[in-house]
């Protein structure tokens, strides 16, 4: 697959728990440390967000409606999906985590 829908830190340390560093060390918390402090950082201050042409889907559309829903971008004014393949239920995640 392409690029995958952002993750919320908690999310992300979820899937980081299954992974191992090849040097040895357990850098996982400073790692999860990392990703949340770039994403609050990222998200906080994001005006746009373009995710166009990725083939996402619904589940996507979902994964990027948690994103949204939790508030991580209360700066955005724009968001681009165009050429993606989310149908109604992606459609109707994305709309209730807009509040529209």
């Amino acid at each position: 697959g392409g690029r995958r829908p952002p993750l919320l830190p908690s999310a992300f340390a979820a899937e980081l728990e299954s992974k191992s560093f090849t040097n040895g060390k357990d850098d996982k918390p400073l790692v999860k440390r990392l990703y949340e402090a770039a994403f609050e950082e990222q998200f906080g201050k994001a005006t746009v967000l373009d995710y166009a042409d990725l083939g996402w889907g619904d589940a996507e559309a979902a994964q990027l409606a948690e994103v949204l829903a939790s508030g991580a971008a209360p700066r955005l004014e724009t968001l681009y999906l165009p050429s993606n393949k989310i149908g109604d239920e992606g459609c109707k995640a994305l709309a209730a985590a807009l509040g529209k």
